[in-house]
């Protein structure tokens, strides 16, 4: 019989109850050390991770690599207790992490960073397999990195694959992050049309798409119109919307936002503000979501808070290894 989504959600309750709370930040802000941290890492439910983390590698890399394990497994646990729909359903919201996973690895090579740092910005839980992003991400270069994922069957590898191609041409980090994040989207409407994702899902979906136009619009004011910029799929900020906002200088566009779920964009006073309120929207949509103990929010809150999890340990590590006085590491823990 296949398993619903209240099977699903009931197990996910179940996972999220062994997240770590506040108790063990508050407790590694006070250790005294990186050596503590590691301890303290090995004694939470990242027991095993740690284990065999500590036997490959040293330093900071052995709490990216258990943190990059743990995040896989569990991700891939929700699919492992899932079938039918439900999990057609889950594999759509893992889709997300190859879209990260790329642009990290593609920010990584365009910024001549090291192997280890790029590591450190992964969350293996997608299709791609965590075997391949290692690979891709010691990779010579971008275009060289592309080759390697191209050979999986996900979209997103073909389309990083192209992307690089221009980017070889123009350097251009930003035309390539806008080309995944088109070939993302389209994926993912197109899977949730397949599967028969349930409407709130998709609305949430348009929701992220509507977002990332927003952004692009606000970052480039002023520079013209250029539709090749615009991602398809949204529903409140069509591209006549995006194309004033892109034209306008004086930033008055932004007022036909004033009936749509982004109206508090139109009186942010900066743009660090409207980027502020764009991520508000989302994280709404997402709790809105969440409300309904028998749908797919469940799922998309607790991944939700695993990466925020992980994304507060590898802060703390580099905390603690760098010896960043307590202080500051609690002030770039809030502003994560």
């Amino acid at each position: 019989m296949p398993r619903d989504l209240g099977y699903i959600n009931a197990r996910v309750r179940g996972m999220k109850s062994k997240l770590l709370g506040p108790a063990f930040t508050q407790a590694a802000l006070d250790g005294t050390d990186f050596r503590a941290f590691l301890s303290a890492l090995t004694q939470s439910p990242y027991m095993r991770d740690m284990e065999e983390a500590q036997a490959r590698f040293d330093g900071l890399a052995v709490v990216d690599s258990a943190v990059a394990r743990n995040f896989y497994d569990t991700a891939h646990s929700l699919l492992s207790f899932s079938d039918g729909k439900p999990r057609e359903i889950v594999g759509l919201l893992l889709l997300r992490y190859d879209l990260s996973n790329i642009k990290a690895i593609a920010r990584g090579k365009h910024a001549g960073k090291e192997l280890d740092d790029i590591r450190g910005s992964l969350f293996p839980a997608g299709e791609l397999k965590p075997v391949l992003l290692e690979e891709a991400a010691a990779a010579a270069d971008l275009p060289s990195a592309a080759q390697v994922l191209a050979f999986s069957k996900n979209e997103l590898g073909s389309a990083f694959l192209k992307a690089a191609r221009h980017y070889q041409q123009d350097q251009d980090l930003y035309a390539l992050e806008l080309a995944l994040d088109k070939a993302y989207f389209k994926a993912l409407l197109s899977r949730s049309e397949k599967v028969g994702a349930p409407k709130d899902f998709i609305r949430h979906v348009q929701r992220e798409i509507d977002a990332t136009n927003l952004l692009t619009a606000l970052k480039l004011r002023g520079r013209g119109a250029d539709r090749d910029l615009f991602v398809p799929g949204g529903k409140e900020v069509p591209a006549t919307v995006f194309d004033a906002i892109m034209v306008d200088q004086e930033g008055g566009a932004v007022q036909a936002l004033a009936n749509t779920s982004f109206a508090g964009v139109a009186q942010a006073p900066d743009l660090s503000a409207a980027e502020g309120e764009i991520r508000s929207v989302l994280d709404r949509s997402a709790k809105r979501l969440a409300a309904d103990p028998l749908g797919i929010g469940v799922v998309v809150d607790f991944l939700r808070r695993k990466e925020a999890e992980a994304a507060r340990i590898r802060l703390l590590a580099r905390g603690k290894y760098y010896g960043v006085p307590r202080d500051t590491l609690e002030k770039e823990l809030h502003g994560a």
